[in-house]
Order: C-alpha cells, then structure tokens, then sequence
C-alpha cells in the first residue's frame, strides 16, 4: 500500500503541477483555495456533510413521490410514510462516499475555472499546482483506504500521525525496519514530493523541447 500511496501522490502532484504551470498562478491559487476549503469541511464537520447530503435527497426524492402534495393536503402520515421508504444514500458503510463527493466537486470547480480564466503560465504556477496535487491526494487516499500509510499529514487539518506497530518492528530484520520507516506518512510526504518535482520538471522539459522543435521548423 505505501508504493501505491506513493505512486499516486507523487502522479497527482506531477499532473496537478504542470497544469498549474501551464494554466497559470491565478487559475492555480483560486483552486487550491476552493480544494482546501472542501477538505476543510470534510475534516473538520464530516458527519455535518453526511447529514446534509442525506437530507437534500431525502427532499428530492419526497418531493417526487408527491409528499409535498401529502402535506399540502395536510395528511401529515402520508408524507410520514413516503419519507419512511426513502432510504439514505449515505450510511455508515459508504459515508466517505459522500466525502469523495464534496472533494471531487471542488475538484470540478477548479477545472470549469481553468476553462475561464486567464493567466500566463509561471513558476508560481507550478508551486501551488503541486501544493494542489498533496492537497487533494492527502484528502482522497484515506477515504479509499483504511491503511494508515495512506493518512498523509494536513498541516492545521491533520497532523502527522505515527505508524502502528513500532514495538513489532524493533525485533524484526533491517530490511522490515526500512520498509516501517518508510511507510511513516511524512516520509512518504518528504519521498513523493521529489518524486512529483522529478516528473514535472522531466514533463517541463519535453514541452519545452518540443516547442522549440516546432519553432525551429517554422523558422
């Protein structure tokens, strides 16, 4: 689980940053400010979200079945026994479901932005582009896995948790001991970071390449 944690954080921070370079530093703040806000809300009042998400469609779907007709009329147990059939899409077993939701959404703010706005691409870019990719990896990989290599630390949302299993790992060989180090959530952080600088730079490069190429063919 570490290396697919790794991998997907450090592929997420690669794309993110070369989107944020190419679209630009004011495209690339306004969405990592819109994600954070949605993973504030998922971090700091989940069960608020759930409970909100339930509701809006348990009031769709009694406004379709003709409850708002029921209580208009005034039979209170007829609307009572609609809303008792309407089951939540939102329970225990798939509430963060309803998390990847409100994440994704933010998700999808931010690229109906990049279709509208305007910005020249820059360094800064770049940087918050990658802030955007950690952001929304360090959001997403606990909700699709329980395994605590996936809990990456959020500064001020999430702090930096240490692994379980540290006395079972002291008796073991050298070679487990890395592995348990490794897989500490800030050192996957500290690894996946250069990874993701890595690629995007090696990406950078071959655009920038290719520009040139076509450059010189015209010239």
């Amino acid at each position: 689980m570490m290396f697919a944690a790794l991998f997907l954080l450090a592929t997420t921070m690669a794309i993110c940053g070369v989107l944020g370079y190419l679209k630009g530093a004011k495209w690339a703040f306004f969405s990592l400010l819109i994600l954070f806000l949605a993973v504030f809300l998922v971090e700091v009042k989940p069960d608020t979200i759930v409970s909100t998400l339930n509701g809006l469609y348990m009031g769709v779907m009694l406004t379709l079945k003709g409850g708002l007709g029921a209580l208009a009329s005034g039979d209170v147990e007829a609307a009572k026994a609609l809303l008792e059939d309407i089951q939540k899409p939102f329970t225990d077993q798939n509430e963060n479901m309803a998390l990847l939701l409100i994440v994704f959404s933010a998700v999808g703010v931010g690229l109906i932005l990049a279709a509208v706005m305007k910005s020249k691409p820059g360094a800064w870019g770049l940087i918050w582009g990658l802030l955007y990719g950690y952001l929304l990896s360090a959001a997403v990989l606990p909700l699709i896995s329980s395994n605590p290599a996936a809990s990456l630390p959020l500064p001020l949302l999430r702090p930096a948790s240490s692994q379980p299993g540290t006395a079972a790992t002291q008796s073991s060989g050298g070679v487990n001991q890395l592995f348990a180090t490794l897989a500490e959530p800030q050192n996957v952080q500290v690894i996946a970071v250069g990874i993701g600088v890595f690629i995007v730079l090696l990406l950078l490069l071959t655009v920038r390449g290719g520009v040139k190429s076509g450059a010189k063919k015209k010239g």
